[in-house]
């Protein structure tokens, strides 16, 4: 079912000072969007580390970016799966609360997202053209 750790990320309020903080200070390469809501920074050993602002993880998840007081700061890790529907199926059948029901994102991943024992934002994707561990 779970095939790897498919993605970190760090939900913040403040995107720019995020990239600063891993470009500037830790000297890290960072990607960031035009729409300065999403960057990805590439380090390695992971296959997808990014930064995503509070209001866009609001969005993707509930379909409101004024449901931010529904998504925690912090981190979020997403699960590859062979299959996002059975994934969340399994999850919904021993008793978990999905936040987001399975969806094609615009970048055609497919996701679904729950809430870790934590409090924090989990999630499947399945994303068969980036199943590759060894990034090279």
């Amino acid at each position: 079912m779970i095939r790897h750790v498919s993605a970190i990320a760090e939900v913040v309020e403040d995107v720019g000072e995020a990239v600063s903080f891993y470009r500037d200070v830790l000297g890290l390469p960072v990607d960031q969007e035009e729409n300065g809501q999403y960057a990805t920074v590439k380090v390695a050993g992971a296959l997808h580390f990014s930064i995503w602002s509070r209001a866009a993880a609001a969005e993707a998840t509930f379909g409101d970016e004024k449901a931010v007081d529904r998504v925690p700061l912090g981190f979020s890790v997403e699960f590859e799966a062979d299959s996002v529907s059975s994934a969340t199926d399994a999850l919904v059948e021993r008793g978990w609360t999905i936040v987001q029901a399975p969806k094609e994102e615009p970048w055609g991943q497919v996701t679904s997202r729950f809430m870790l024992p934590s409090g924090m934002l989990g999630g499947f994707s399945e994303t068969p053209w980036a199943r590759r561990i060894d990034q090279g």
